[in-house]
């Protein structure tokens, strides 16, 4: 259940990077002329935006996961909330 609650946000989720990063890389210079060199260049700027996101995602995770096993995590949650 929990795997369906993510994957459910993360698609969900996906709507703000299509708005908000899509016309940044639709807005970047291509200076070649060539088909071949504008595709591999649009993957590639994707591909580097989408291991960055898991990178951080991954970090933030286990530094949230550190919280919880320190229990720190509700007081964290209740100090976020109030915020």
């Amino acid at each position: 259940m929990v795997y369906i609650s993510a994957l459910t946000l993360g698609l969900l989720g996906s709507f703000h990077c299509v708005g908000m990063c899509g016309p940044i890389a639709l807005a970047i210079p291509l200076k070649t002329d060539s088909w071949l060199a504008r595709i591999f260049g649009g993957v590639l700027y994707n591909l580097g935006r989408a291991i960055t996101y898991a990178i951080m995602g991954a970090v933030f995770g286990l530094l949230g996961r550190g919280l919880v096993m320190s229990g720190f995590q509700q007081w964290v949650s209740i100090i976020m909330g109030a915020s």
